[in-house]
């Protein structure tokens, strides 16, 4: 004897959420991949330091030109802050792209940065529709 509540049922809409939160998954798991992986550069507005963060947001590789050694330590500390300053900005953009193509939006980005994103917003993008648990299951 069947029920309209089983899984099996017509709706399948069990099946589709499952099958939803399994596809955010491997899309989150390819993101912190993705940010795992990254690697961006910033230079000084001299040219002379060049600094690259890693996904972790630490700073990497340091590229000194022969030229930067010539300056005064306030010079160069200078320049070596703004390679700094340029490669996280350039990491926090990459980060945001990253977002994007994961959320699928920049208005669903600007939420979550916000802290403004609810659950039932965020399952709503992919046709869930939380306020309804059983919705689809119903013969």
């Amino acid at each position: 004897m069947s029920t309209s509540w089983g899984y099996g049922g017509t709706g399948g809409a069990v099946e589709s959420m499952l099958r939803q939160a399994q596809e955010q998954q491997r899309r989150l798991a390819e993101f912190q991949q993705q940010r795992a992986d990254l690697r961006v550069t910033g230079e000084s507005p001299d040219g002379l330091v060049r600094v690259t963060v890693n996904g972790e947001m630490k700073v990497g590789d340091i590229d000194l030109n022969a030229r930067a050694m010539r300056l005064d330590s306030y010079s160069l500390a200078e320049s070596l802050q703004a390679a700094i300053d340029a490669a996280y900005a350039a990491f926090a953009e990459r980060q945001q792209e990253l977002m994007t193509e994961m959320l699928g939006g920049s208005d669903l980005v600007r939420r979550a940065q916000a802290g403004t994103l609810t659950p039932e917003d965020w399952f709503r993008q992919f046709g869930v529709d939380l306020t309804d648990p059983t919705r689809g299951l119903r013969r």
